[in-house]
C-alpha cells in the first residue's frame, strides 16, 4: 500500500531526526529536507536563519525574483501591502460567480457521461480558469499554459524546464507591457499604478516578478490538492454522504483535507553559519519544509494517516510567518466550489474496477490521471 501512496512513504521519514540531508533535494541539488512539523513551522517563522531569497530564476540570466515569495521582510511587506487587498476573505466572495461560473462551464463537458478523467478534464483547468480571469489573460491560451506549466514542474530534464520556464517569461514580459498601457482588471490596475513604500512605482522586473508567480501559484497547487482530495473521496462512501448531507461540515473537511494533503516544500535557503537543533548549517545550503511530512507527523495528530473531519485540523499546508500563502482564502473558496458541485451532482463517486489512479513526487505532489464513475443524483 505504501507504494501506492506517496505520503505513507514521505512518514517513514518521522522515525528519523525531524531533519536529514539529501543528495537531491530539488531537482538534482543537496540539501536539507525538514520534516518535524514543529521545525517546519520554526523555518516558516525565522526569515533571519531560513531566507526565502532563493532566486530560483537566476541561473536562467533573469535579474528579477518572484515577487514577493522571493523577498524577506521588510521588502516582503511593502510588496504584500499592495496585493494583500485582493486576497482578503471579503473580497474573495466577491470572486464567487468566476469561481462557480468556471467549475459549472466544465463540468457541463462531462456530467451527463457518467464519469471523467478528474486531472485532464477538470482538476487541471478549473483553477486555471479562475487565474485567467483573474489576471485578464485570454482562455483560448490555457493550452499554452499548462503545457508550459508542466513542462516547468514536472519535467527532469532541465534544458526542457528552462525552456518552458523562458516561454513563460517572453509571454509575461508582452503582458506586462499591455497592462502598464490599459489594465485589464481591477488586480493588474493595483499592480501597475502601486508606489514600492509609497516612495516610487514598481519597475518591469517587480512587476514580472508578480505575475510570474501569480501564474505557478494559481495553475498548479490548488490543482494538486484536489487531486488528492478526490482520489481519497473516491474511497470513502461514507465521508461523501455525510458531506452531502452536512454542507456545514465542509469548511472542517477541507482543513483535514489540507492537513493529510499538503502538497509543496518551498524553498529556503540559509542565511548564515549557525546550528539548528544540533544540525550545522552553513550559508547558502538549500532547506526544504515539507508541508507533506508536517501534515502527518504522529507527534502532533493522532492517527495521521486518518481523514477525520472532526479533529482539530490546524496545519502549516499555507506556511506561517510572514510568507503565509496569500491566496489561502482563495483556495479554499475554490475547494469548496468544486466540493458542493460535485456532491450535489453525483452520489458514489468512486474509482472504475481495474483503474489505478496515478501520481508524481518533485517540488510538489500531484496526481497525473484519476479516473471516476458516479451515480447521477
Amino acid at each position: 500500500l505504501e507504494g501506492d501512496d506517496p505520503y505513507l512513504a514521505i512518514s517513514r521519514l518521522h522515525d528519523g531526526p525531524g531533519i536529514v540531508w539529501s543528495p537531491n533535494v530539488q531537482f538534482g541539488a543537496p540539501g536539507w529536507l525538514v520534516t518535524s512539523h514543529a521545525y517546519v513551522q520554526e523555518v516558516f517563522m525565522d526569515w533571519e536563519h531560513f531566507s526565502s531569497d532563493y532566486r530560483a530564476l537566476e541561473p536562467l540570466g533573469i535579474g528579477w525574483k518572484m515577487n514577493p515569495i522571493e523577498f524577506d521582510p521588510p521588502q516582503h511587506h511593502a510588496y504584500r501591502k499592495i496585493l494583500n487587498p485582493f486576497f482578503t476573505p471579503v473580497k474573495v466572495r466577491d470572486m464567487d460567480g468566476a469561481v462557480t461560473q468556471a467549475c459549472a462551464s466544465l463540468l457541463a463537458g462531462f456530467e451527463h457521461r457518467g464519469s471523467c478523467e478528474f486531472i485532464g478534464d477538470f482538476a487541471e483547468k478549473f483553477p486555471s480558469y479562475v487565474f485567467l480571469d483573474l489576471m485578464g489573460m485570454p482562455k483560448d491560451r490555457l493550452p499554452d499554459f499548462l503545457e508550459w506549466e508542466r513542462g516547468m514542474l514536472r519535467e527532469n530534464d532541465p534544458v526542457k524546464r528552462a525552456m518552458a520556464m523562458m516561454a513563460v517569461i517572453q509571454y509575461m514580459e508582452e503582458f506586462v507591457r499591455q497592462q502598464k498601457q490599459n489594465p485589464t482588471t481591477e488586480l493588474l490596475a493595483a499592480m501597475v499604478t502601486a508606489r514600492y513604500n509609497d516612495e516610487r512605482p514598481l519597475d518591469d522586473g517587480e512587476l514580472l516578478g508578480m505575475c510570474f508567480l501569480f501564474y505557478i501559484g494559481g495553475l498548479d497547487t490548488v490543482y494538486s490538492v484536489l487531486g488528492w482530495i478526490f482520489r481519497h473521496l473516491a474511497g470513502d462512501q461514507a465521508l461523501q454522504d455525510r458531506l452531502r448531507a452536512n454542507p456545514d461540515d465542509l469548511p472542517r473537511a477541507i482543513e483535514e483535507f489540507l492537513r493529510a494533503f499538503g502538497v509543496a516544500a518551498p524553498t529556503r535557503r540559509v542565511r548564515k553559519d549557525h546550528v539548528f537543533h544540533g544540525i550545522r548549517m552553513k550559508a547558502g545550503d538549500l532547506v526544504k519544509p515539507s508541508t507533506p511530512a508536517a501534515g502527518r507527523d504522529p507527534r502532533v495528530y493522532e492517527n495521521p494517516h486518518a481523514i477525520d473531519i472532526d479533529r482539530n485540523s490546524r496545519h502549516v499546508s499555507f506556511a506561517t510567518g510572514p510568507h503565509t500563502c496569500l491566496g489561502m482564502h482563495l483556495a479554499r473558496r475554490e475547494i469548496r466550489t468544486v466540493l458542493e458541485a460535485f456532491l450535489s451532482r453525483f452520489r458514489n463517486i468512486r474509482i472504475p474496477e481495474g483503474e489505478k489512479y496515478e501520481y508524481h513526487t518533485g517540488g510538489v505532489l500531484g496526481v497525473d490521471r484519476l479516473p471516476l464513475q458516479w451515480d447521477p443524483i
